[in-house]
C-alpha cells in the first residue's frame, strides 16, 4: 500500500467538486471477510463514490475527522484511520532548522543529520498522537474508528524505521496513546543486494511488533523484475499470493499468528487493468482461507498516479464493476 501518507496530504487539500450523482443502488450483500473494502482516500463531503461501495464493502479509509463523519453516516462497519508520519518528520525538520529538499525527504537518513534522531522522533511522535487523539475526541469521531494504519512498509523506509527496536517502539507508543484501538502495518521487503545498494533505505523485513494487532501484506502481481503474466490457473495464482511474490506474501505473515489483511492488486498498470482471473481468483482463494481476516483492494482513486505507471481502479469502470459483483 505504497506512499499512502502522500495520498493523505493530497486528500486533505482536495476541494469539493459538486454533489455526487448516484444511480439506483444495488441491493447490499454480505462479505465473507471480516474486513472488506477499497483503499479510497480522495473524497470530500460533496464528492465521493462511497454510497455504492457501502452496498458491497464494510471497511473504508479516512485521513481526517471529516472523512470519518462521512463514512459513519454511510454505515461502514469498520473505519481505518491513516496516520501520517510525514507530519512528525516535518516537525522535526522545522524544530531542528534542518535544510532538507522536499524531494529528498523520502530517502535521507535522518540519523545522519541528527545523532539523537530516535529520541527526538519519539518525543514529536508522542505529541502528534496525543494531539490527534484530542482532535478526534473533540470532533466526536473517536469512537467510530476501529483501526489505525500506523506505518507503510517499514523495511522499505529504513531511513525512518532504522531498526527492529525502532519499529517496536513506534507500535508501542501508539498503544500507549490509543490503548483501545487496533493497529495495522503493511509489510514488504527487498532482499536483492544489488537493489539495496542502489536504494539503501530498503532491506529485508522488520518483524511485526508484539503490540501490533493486524498484519497487512501486498502480494501484487509484480515484483522487482516487473509485471507478472501468470496463467489463469488457481494453483499458480495461489502460489504467487502465498509464497512466490518476493516482496510481500501471505505465508511470511502466517508465522506471527496475527490477523492478516491482504491488499488485493487492483491497480491499473501502464493503462492495463489486471486480468479478470487475478481479481476473481484472489477473492475466492482468500475467501476459502480462514486465517485471512480481510481483503482490501488497492487502489480505487481516480487521482492516484504513481510514476505515470500505476493508476487507480476508478479509471476503469469495468474493473470496479467486476470487483463489485464478486459476491453477488
Amino acid at each position: 500500500m505504497k506512499k499512502i501518507a502522500i495520498y493523505f496530504m493530497i486528500s486533505v487539500l482536495l476541494t469539493a467538486c459538486g454533489t455526487a450523482e448516484n444511480p439506483t443502488l444495488p441491493p447490499p450483500i454480505s462479505s465473507p471477510f471480516e474486513y472488506y473494502g477499497w483503499v479510497y482516500v480522495f473524497y470530500t463531503e460533496s464528492n465521493y463514490d462511497l454510497e455504492r461501495m457501502a452496498t458491497y464493502t464494510n471497511t473504508a479509509f479516512a485521513t481526517s475527522p471529516d472523512q470519518v463523519k462521512i463514512l459513519s453516516s454511510l454505515g461502514f462497519k469498520y473505519i481505518i484511520y491513516v496516520l501520517n508520519e510525514s507530519i512528525v518528520l516535518e516537525r522535526i525538520i522545522k524544530n531542528e532548522k534542518l535544510t532538507v529538499p522536499i524531494e529528498s525527504q523520502a530517502t535521507i537518513f535522518y540519523r545522519d543529520f541528527l545523532p539523537d534522531f530516535r529520541e527526538k522522533f519519539f518525543t514529536v511522535y508522542h505529541d502528534y498522537l496525543t494531539q490527534l487523539k484530542d482532535e478526534l475526541i473533540t470532533t466526536s469521531v473517536y469512537d467510530a474508528i476501529d483501526i489505525f494504519y500506523i506505518a507503510d512498509e517499514p523495511a522499505l523506509h529504513k531511513n525512518i524505521y532504522i531498526d527492529q527496536g525502532f519499529l517496536d517502539q513506534y507500535a508501542d507508543v501508539f498503544k500507549q496513546v490509543f490503548p483501545d484501538k487496533k493497529s495495522a502495518i503493511a509489510f514488504s521487503e527487498i532482499t536483492d543486494p544489488a537493489v539495496i545498494a542502489s536504494r539503501p533505505e530498503s532491506g529485508p523485513h522488520l518483524a511485526p511488533p508484539g503490540s501490533l494487532d493486524i498484519i497487512i501484506v501486498a502480494p501484487y502481481f509484480y515484483d522487482l523484475t516487473g509485471e507478472k503474466d501468470l496463467p489463469c490457473k488457481r494453483d499458480v495464482i495461489q502460489n504467487w499470493l502465498y509464497s512466490e511474490n518476493s516482496l510481500s506474501n501471505i505465508n511470511w505473515a502466517k508465522q506471527f499468528n496475527k490477523p492478516i489483511i491482504v491488499a488485493g492488486d487492483a491497480e491499473i498498470k501502464a493503462g492495463h487493468s489486471p486480468k479478470d482471473c487475478y481479481i476473481t481468483e484472489t477473492y475466492h482463494i482468500l475467501k476459502d482461507d480462514s486465517s485471512i481476516a480481510g481483503l482490501i483492494w488497492f487502489i480505487y482513486d481516480k487521482e492516484y498516479n504513481e510514476g505515470d505507471y500505476f493508476t487507480g481502479a476508478a479509471n476503469d469502470p469495468a474493473l470496479v464493476y467486476l470487483i463489485e459483483n464478486l459476491g453477488r
